[in-house]
């Protein structure tokens, strides 16, 4: 489904004549829509590197964890 398709979906009124099954409907279709473009977005982010400035930090954190640890 295009972009462009999905912008109309979620912004097509539903009338006050239809009836409530056809209004849950098209509730359920626009939120589906949402869904899948938010999944896409997350999918994409989790697919980034994490950035080497954030995994330093954490090598970091972790030398600083093993260093008060006490056998």
């Amino acid at each position: 489904m295009a972009r462009s398709d999905m912008t109309q979906q979620w912004n097509s009124p539903v009338s006050n004549d239809e009836k409530p099954t056809e209004k849950a409907r098209a509730i359920r279709a626009r939120q589906r829509a949402i869904g899948r473009e938010l999944r896409r977005m997350y999918d994409d982010v989790a697919q980034e590197p994490v950035p080497d400035d954030f995994m330093d930090l954490l090598k970091q954190i972790d030398e600083a964890n093993e260093g008060k640890k006490v056998s």
